[in-house]
């Protein structure tokens, strides 16, 4: 049977063919968290943001398995965009919209998370002893994003898909580049404790960078999807396990930020729906999500202005003191 491949929301390969994905394993904890050893961002032009080292990062990871999964996870592409252009795409739309597989149009049962922690936390020393501490398993804490009415075009999207603005492509290279974007408002991600939400997230973008390789095939392809770093909030009016788990999170912050990467490489959907009641929301493409949330230190604007400032001061100072000595 013949294969088409189509290029997936956020960095992904998808093939119109439904395909079964074994999970991810948990690795072996480490002093650090990973980034780059499966994207190499060397090549990236246009987009400026890239990961931030980070001693602090909780592993999560969700995937459908197959049209009856009666806990589908992952997040899902959906709607069309621009034709792919870049070297060894398979020239096929660009999914236009983006969202935890919980917000897909399809309304899926037991959908309830884009991806679930593994057991395998670095750092995040507060966290983890409150976990091990109230005998709350992995499995129990998930992560997910879209938008908060449940409108899904007002989901991530490619905004008005030019190239040059909102992606960046050219039939001369193997990389393109896309922004996804929403009204602030209108979107949210969190985590959550049992279903139940515990930390709401702040707005970024996110990018997306698809890394196409030396073949049409996808055996060689890479992607990439990375946020800015963004604040963390506790839920208002939470009580037990739930308030704890929120106040730990937050002191392992101890005031920086979280910035959300995902690495992947040679990925196919996990299942793919067309429906006809979807319309223009269609195909919807489910994919698996192997994600980092990671604690970074970004220096707030008025400090690094305040740095510059005095930068500007030192030479402005030994300016006048050069010019005084040639008087």
């Amino acid at each position: 049977m013949r294969t088409q491949y189509l290029s997936i929301l956020l960095g992904m390969t998808a093939t119109a063919t439904a395909t079964m994905l074994s999970a991810v394993p948990a690795r072996a904890a480490s002093l650090t968290c990973e980034a780059g050893n499966i994207f190499d961002y060397s090549s990236v032009q246009f987009i400026k943001t890239r990961p931030l080292s980070s001693n602090n990062c909780l592993r999560l990871f969700g995937e459908r398995v197959g049209a009856t999964d009666p806990d589908p996870q992952g997040f899902v592409a959906y709607g069309f965009a621009h034709i792919e252009m870049s070297l060894n795409s398979p020239n096929n739309p660009a999914p236009y919209y983006a969202a935890g597989i919980d917000f897909s149009p399809e309304n899926l049962p037991g959908a309830r998370q884009a991806a679930t922690l593994l057991d395998d936390i670095t750092g995040f020393g507060n966290f983890a002893t409150f976990l091990t501490s109230n005998n709350i398993t992995a499995d129990r804490i998930g992560f997910s994003f879209g938008a908060k009415d449940r409108d899904f075009t007002k989901a991530l999207n490619l905004g008005e898909d030019i190239n040059g603005k909102n992606y960046f492509s050219s039939p001369n290279s193997t990389l393109e580049e896309r922004i996804y974007s929403a009204n602030p408002d209108e979107v949210e991600s969190f985590l959550v404790l049992d279903g139940n939400k515990f930390i709401t997230f702040g707005y970024s973008d996110i990018y997306s960078f698809l890394e196409y390789g030396a073949t049409r095939e996808p055996d060689d392809d890479t992607e990439a999807i990375i946020s800015n770093p963004f604040n963390a909030f506790k839920v208002a009016g939470l009580n037990g396990l739930s308030n704890g788990l929120a106040d730990a999170f937050l002191a392992d912050l101890r005031g920086n930020k979280i910035q959300l990467v995902s690495e992947d490489a040679g990925v196919v959907p996990d299942f793919v729906s067309v429906s006809d009641p979807f319309g223009p929301l269609d195909p919807i493409v489910s994919i698996r999500f192997p994600v980092q949330l990671r604690i970074v230190n970004v220096p707030e604007p008025s400090i690094t202005i305040g740095f510059l400032g005095l930068g500007l001061l030192a030479f402005g100072s030994r300016l006048k003191n050069k010019n005084r000595h040639r008087c």
